[in-house]
């Protein structure tokens, strides 16, 4: 949900603690989160970038992903917080337009490794702004918009880099399905 809402780096959610990877997004966050702040120079306050945009597309994450009832709990009190009114019947309403992408336990068999090596985020993000089912243009912590979201973290020479992820499911049994561009589902 906070890779959804623009609050982490793209492509950093399920990466492995205690890796030569996680130590550098750590660097790379917190080398972020010095140059949001006012004399930073880029400053992007957290109540500037949740709304209610934001909130949306984390329900669609949390609808897409089968993930954790709890969050829906976690998700109305976030969205209060920032003074948004979010109720059952908004997760009821974006359901009915939001497929289930994953298979992924507790909705399949396969865990979070299995949906890395897969595709992770970055496709999970490609097939929900393909389908128009995120608003892309919404603020992150990265300093762009969503769309930097397709994209994967990689070391090169001990430095965090980005490319593009994947633009297929690379092991279908994990992704349940896929969209096309008109939003329909697909086997």
């Amino acid at each position: 949900m906070m890779e959804v809402m623009g609050l982490h780096l793209p492509g950093t959610s399920f990466v492995n603690p205690g890796t030569e990877m996680r130590e550098a997004l750590t660097r790379y966050a917190t080398e972020q989160a010095i140059r949001n702040t006012e004399p930073g120079g880029d400053y992007r306050p957290f109540f500037k970038q949740i709304d209610e945009r934001a909130i949306v597309n984390a329900v669609v994450g949390l609808l897409a992903s089968g993930g954790s009832t709890n969050h829906t709990m976690h998700l109305i009190a976030m969205a209060a917080a920032a003074g948004i009114t979010l109720t059952w019947d908004d997760f009821t309403d974006l359901s009915a337009v939001t497929p289930s992408l994953m298979q992924v336990y507790p909705n399949g068999q396969a865990d979070i490794n299995h949906f890395q090596a897969a595709g992770g985020m970055s496709y999970l993000f490609r097939e929900l702004l393909g389908a128009g089912l995120l608003h892309g243009d919404i603020p992150t912590v990265f300093g762009t918009d969503l769309t930097a979201y397709t994209q994967e973290p990689f070391l090169e020479d001990g430095k965090v880099v980005w490319h593009e992820g994947p633009e297929k499911a690379l092991m279908k049994t994990f992704f349940a399905l896929s969209l096309s561009p008109s939003h329909q589902r697909v086997v």
